[in-house]
């Protein structure tokens, strides 16, 4: 069981192993209500835990790190503001970090290529790499379908329970990527990581059967954009009757992603509202 006391993960009522960053805020003034998603860009969940209590880090902090075989290192409270957001925004909320806990993924994001592959930025080949466009642009500047490391089941998993048990302590009720409040400066989690799923299986409601979908209902189709606005560019149009699932709201703007053929979230982006029939 995955619990949370005095702003310390439990599981199975034993404390995960604490790697405390000097990197903090204060206490929250209310409890934090967003989670947001990271990867770390690096190798392994201890490198990164390690950084961000090295001296030589003043800027840079989150509360937990989650490896890839799951195992979680928490180095700073829940009931403390880290330093993981920077400039960032959601709807109406200005500066992240005094209202979310951070969560990093051991990932290292975006790969470069390497002969007939694809290689981390140490030189590491990833065997079976994510293949997907950043919906913000990829890091690389290109549009095309790019390398990106896979987050492992076991992963996905681990965070899935600690947003479990923060939810159960704090309430929270949003989850959003940092590429969703820092949209121009980052691109994690990136496209591997699944967030739609993510977010069907922790806040959609239990007694609920199916996926939260929408259906496009526009004759001539519907760009689907890179943000909540005429202003951003569109990725792709879609077809009248087109299923996609729901994952946000911004004004008269829905975040929505296609579902392929194998029923996993394709590519995201933002909708006008007017032209989305929701069940």
């Amino acid at each position: 069981m995955w619990t949370i006391k005095d702003g310390a993960l439990q599981i199975g009522g034993s404390t995960v192993e604490q790697i405390k960053s000097p990197n903090i805020g204060g206490s929250f003034a209310d409890k934090p209500r967003i989670v947001v998603i990271h990867f770390t860009a690096g190798s392994t969940a201890r490198s990164s835990a390690e950084w961000f209590r090295n001296p030589r880090n003043t800027n840079s902090s989150a509360h937990v790190v989650i490896e890839r075989d799951g195992s979680v290192l928490q180095c700073v409270s829940f009931e403390k503001v880290a330093w993981h957001a920077g400039k960032s925004r959601w709807r109406d909320i200005v500066g992240l970090n005094k209202f979310s806990i951070g969560i990093e993924l051991a990932n290292w994001g975006a790969l470069r290529p390497a002969g007939d592959g694809w290689e981390t930025s140490t030189g590491k080949r990833i065997a079976a790499p994510f293949m997907g466009v950043h919906r913000n642009g990829n890091p690389d500047g290109s549009t095309r379908a790019i390398g990106w490391e896979p987050y492992p089941e076991e992963q996905f998993e681990a965070a899935r329970r600690l947003v479990e048990a923060l939810m159960a302590a704090y309430g929270i009720n949003e989850i959003v990527g940092h590429d969703d409040i820092s949209p121009i400066r980052k691109s994690d989690p990136g496209p591997a990581f699944n967030m739609g799923r993510f977010r069907t299986c922790l806040l959609s409601p239990r007694s609920a059967d199916g996926d939260n979908t929408g259906v496009v209902v526009c004759g001539s189709g519907l760009n689907l954009r890179t943000g909540p606005g005429t202003d951003f560019a569109s990725i792709v149009t879609l077809k009248n009757g087109t299923v996609v699932q729901l994952l946000g709201i911004q004004g008269s703007w829905l975040q929505v992603s296609t579902v392929n053929d194998a029923g996993d979230a394709d590519r995201t982006g933002w909708v006008f509202s007017r032209y989305v029939q929701i069940d």
